[in-house]
């Protein structure tokens, strides 16, 4: 009675709040209350012959899921506050918010849409620290971040040839001040404004012998106290097929060479690329690329293969961009959909210097008609273009979720990080030294469903560290968790 009665007030106010979209409208909406009890040894994930706290801690929290969709609505909203409470060590208590949002608004049908997104998160202070899984380990590295972003979108058919056109404003937020440097590396986190533009004109039918794109795009990152980003790109991207499954594709045009100057934009420096697609059905894609660039030799790839009980993705970027272009960022999946709130918090670094992303990643999920097996990894090397600077990030993670039964179900996962700065001249006669940090974390969650919307879960992680190739850390986490949804 209580969830039909909060499920009819929701549905109520956006009857309010947008008139003609929701009286048709699927609300899914569940608030959820949560408290946990367990024990964390070696909180500061400090080495043998350091000072190492253990200690109980209390865990509550409250938050909601949601989901809304109607004719011209698309929207997700998922909100987490979580309190940690130590027995002893009250230096450690914290707490965290970490809210997630995405929306479509269908303005004119097949014409003009508006995306929109919000997200409120933690980073790291030094991108080089240590995550901690859910945020028990090492909590005092760890900043907020928060912003939010709109684009609206116009699109038109005309049969032969199709227009896009979309502008994406967003604005991201941290706690600390520019100009505080005690708690972030170099001081360089600094508030800031993205705006990208996208236009193009392309054949409408992908699968006509002679395809045929182009295209202009503009990116700008503008912070408070720092100098701003600038990136054009235009070209042109032709394919023709020689066969049923196969197409030959390249591109040609201009853009920024921010190995000049990043502050200016432009489009005073000529790429290209050439290269092949094999598209046999629409659940399998190879694309691979060969090309040159302002920074030099250029490579793109990108798998993906559906299979009856898998799905494989593999991937190969290259593109400048900023950390808060980056984390400003919509959502990937549908404007309906948020992704669940990971177990440990953001780790993206928060400089805010442009650089060359390279990216490799690679994704497998096989569902089983019980047990379900996902396997993700990314590899990322930045260059960063004013100082040269050369930063790497890898991490991973494997896991194998089993059903015991109708009600219960049993999770283990390992994952790795590992970051590491590259020692750099800033002067002649002034280096700044190296930087690494490795990280591995096993973790086995046991749950069960004890009816009525309740479940309990106990779990266990093992969290091991190594920094600056200093003699390896472990702590663990031990507890007991019980969750309410209305």
């Amino acid at each position: 009675m209580r969830n039909w009665a909060l499920r009819a007030g929701v549905n109520a106010a956006l009857v309010i709040a947008m008139p003609g979209t929701a009286a048709a409208a699927t609300i899914d909406f569940e608030p959820y209350v949560g408290a946990a009890i367990g024990y964390v040894d070696n909180i500061e994930l400090n080495p043998d012959g350091q000072t190492q706290t253990s200690d109980g801690v209390i865990e509550l929290e409250a938050g909601f899921n949601s989901r809304y969709t109607s004719q011209r609505l698309l929207g997700g909203l998922n909100y987490r506050y979580r309190y940690l409470d130590y027995f002893d060590a009250d230096e450690f208590d914290s707490d965290f918010h970490n809210l997630g949002a995405s929306a479509r608004l269908i303005a004119v049908q097949e014409l003009l849409y508006f995306d929109a997104g919000a997200f409120y998160q933690q980073q790291l202070k030094d991108p080089a620290g240590s995550p901690g899984f859910g945020n028990f380990f090492n909590s005092g590295d760890l900043r907020d971040a928060w912003g939010w972003n709109v684009t609206p979108v116009l699109t038109q058919d005309f049969g032969y040839a199709t227009a896009y056109a979309s502008y994406r404003y967003g604005r991201v937020y941290y706690t600390e001040d520019s100009s505080d440097t005690e708690d972030s590396v170099d001081g360089l986190s600094d508030d800031s404004t993205n705006r990208d533009l996208q236009v193009s004109l392309a054949t409408s039918n992908p699968n006509q012998p002679l395809t045929w794109r182009v295209f202009y795009l503009s990116s700008r990152t503008d912070y408070v106290d720092f100098d701003p980003y600038r990136y054009d790109q235009a070209g042109v991207d032709l394919g023709w097929a020689i066969g049923q499954d196969f197409r030959l594709v390249g591109e040609y045009g201009v853009e920024s060479d921010l190995t000049q100057n990043v502050e200016e934009g432009g489009l005073d420096s000529a790429y290209w690329n050439a290269g092949v697609v094999y598209e046999p059905n629409d659940r399998n894609r190879l694309e691979a690329r060969a090309g040159e660039r302002f920074f030099g030799d250029s490579y793109e790839f990108y798998l993906r293969h559906v299979a009856r009980l898998a799905e494989f993705n593999v991937s190969y970027t290259e593109q400048p961009t900023t950390n808060s272009n980056r984390l400003g960022a919509p959502n990937e999946g549908p404007p309906d959909e948020v992704p669940p709130f990971p177990d440990v918090p953001g780790f993206q670094d928060t400089r805010t210097e442009a650089y060359l992303l390279k990216r490799w990643y690679v994704a497998l999920k096989i569902d089983g008609s019980r047990t379900v097996v996902d396997f993700s990894w990314y590899n990322d090397d930045q260059t960063y273009f004013d100082t040269g600077r050369e930063s790497n990030s890898r991490a991973g993670q494997i896991g194998v979720t089993r059903e015991l039964g109708p009600r219960s179900d049993v999770r283990l996962w390992w994952a790795r990080r590992d970051w590491q700065d590259k020692a750099f001249e800033v002067r002649p006669g002034e280096v700044v030294p190296s930087r690494d940090t490795e990280d591995h974390v096993l973790t086995l969650r046991f749950s069960r469903d004890l009816g009525r919307d309740l479940t309990l879960s106990a779990e266990t992680a093992l969290q091991r560290r190594r920094e600056q190739d200093e003699d390896w850390a472990n702590g663990w986490w031990l507890g007991l968790r019980v969750r309410k949804t209305f």
